[in-house]
């Protein structure tokens, strides 16, 4: 790592760049239920999914948006931290401080997503725009095990690797950008 660097210098720009994307992934997600309630019908557990019955035309397009949204902030967020990062040393960034950009991002994000999102919102509080019609007062919308299932899949927990492996995306990419440009 760069000397003129310090961890605590990457982990303040980490974490601030951590909250903003959580804040803006959020807003897309509430953002696109308040637009159409079944936009994020694939989220849902099966059993939700099979009463409600097919995704309106309305909530494809509308989940569409909101993916081509959130994969815009995954891209811009890290861009602008790592550009955050560089202009804070003298020299080069190199590999290990954009990926721990990257890692701390995405661990905020996977945490605020099931804790807040899926535990605290869709199971307990269960607000209307998150309540599909005619699924009012199903259990399922209370199962807990469901959203932590869908986060720790067997045989390979294949989302919480994504943690690491966008760090490694940030890093690898910043790391090459530089070396690229000299």
């Amino acid at each position: 790592m760069n000397p003129s660097l310090t961890w605590l210098d990457v982990a303040r720009v980490s974490v601030g760049y951590a909250l903003a994307l959580v804040a803006l992934f959020t807003l897309v997600v509430i953002g696109a239920l308040l637009v159409a309630r079944d936009a994020l019908l694939s989220d849902y557990p099966p059993a939700i999914r099979e009463r409600y019955g097919g995704q309106s035309a309305r909530g494809r397009q509308t989940a569409a948006v909101a993916g081509l949204l959130n994969l815009l902030l995954f891209v811009a967020v890290p861009v602008a931290g790592v550009l955050d990062l560089h202009g804070r040393v003298d020299g080069r960034l190199g590999f290990l401080p954009p990926f721990a950009l990257g890692a701390t991002g995405f661990l905020a994000l996977t945490l605020f997503d099931l804790l807040v999102i899926d535990w605290l919102l869709f199971c307990t509080v269960r607000p209307r725009f998150m309540t599909l019609p005619g699924t009012e007062g199903m259990p399922e919308y209370r199962d807990l095990a469901f959203h932590a299932k869908v986060l720790v899949p067997r045989p390979v927990p294949w989302p919480l690797l994504a943690i690491p492996g966008y760090g490694v995306a940030v890093g690898g990419i910043a790391w090459l950008a530089e070396t690229l440009t000299g």
